[in-house]
């Protein structure tokens, strides 16, 4: 019988295998924007699981602050630093696509780019903080920079609702039903899917790492106390 991490591990890399032949054996180029559409499903399906493993920082470092649980410390830990490369992977791949629409990398007029560039230099901070301070001293500050991230992502969703329709750079594909071929609804669906599949299975892996790190600190205090 196969082990849960194992079974996810055969899921993610065959809903990734699938999702690429959708991206880019099956869904045709769109009329305005070509092939370049394409990084649209890595770049929406990178959001919403960066989301997701935010989502798990949020939860996971509340609970650490109420009861010092070590175990939730490293889930914390684990979903921050796979939500910063998703985060990563959203700014570079929206570049990419910026690039090509208004012919510059970033505009800092642009309410969604500029909030989420702040949830992405939080949470380098986050990964900063946890991976390069004394890990007993820095669990309360990182799970609280950890909520203070997650509870920027809801300001990154709306952040663009503040302004009015003629003033909206960024393109809001799904709200306004964009994707007319079948076929752009199934390569986005299975990318989010794919995509979300992979977080959780880095965060898992990652949070297993993290279990051994603190039992690895545990035995070199033991025998710190022990020799002294």
């Amino acid at each position: 019988m196969l082990s849960p991490h194992f079974a996810l591990t055969i899921l993610s890399f065959l809903l990734l295998g699938v999702a690429q032949y959708f991206v880019f054996m099956v869904v045709p180029n769109e009329q305005v924007m070509g092939a370049v559409q394409r990084v649209f499903y890595f770049h929406v399906g990178s959001a919403i699981a960066c989301y997701a493993a935010f989502a798990v920082v949020f939860v996971a470092s509340l609970m650490y602050l109420t009861n010092r649980a070590p175990k939730l410390d490293a889930l914390s830990v684990a979903a921050g630093e796979v939500g910063f490369i998703l985060c990563t992977i959203v700014l570079i791949t929206g570049m990419i696509w910026g690039h090509s629409a208004w012919n510059t990398w970033f505009r800092w007029e642009e309410p969604r780019l500029v909030t989420f560039l702040v949830l992405w230099l939080i949470f380098l901070s986050f990964t900063i903080l946890r991976n390069f301070g004394d890990p007993l001293k820095t669990a309360v500050h990182g799970s609280i920079l950890g909520i203070l991230g997650a509870l920027s992502v809801p300001l990154v969703y709306v952040s663009i609702k503040f302004l009015p329709q003629s003033a909206r750079l960024h393109p809001e594909v799904i709200e306004h039903g964009g994707l007319k071929d079948p076929s752009y609804w199934q390569a986005f669906g299975l990318s989010v899917v794919a995509l979300t599949c992979v977080c959780a299975l880095l965060i898992w892996l990652r949070y297993r790492v993290g279990i051994v790190e603190q039992r690895a600190r545990e035995i070199s205090l033991e025998d710190t106390l022990y020799d002294s």
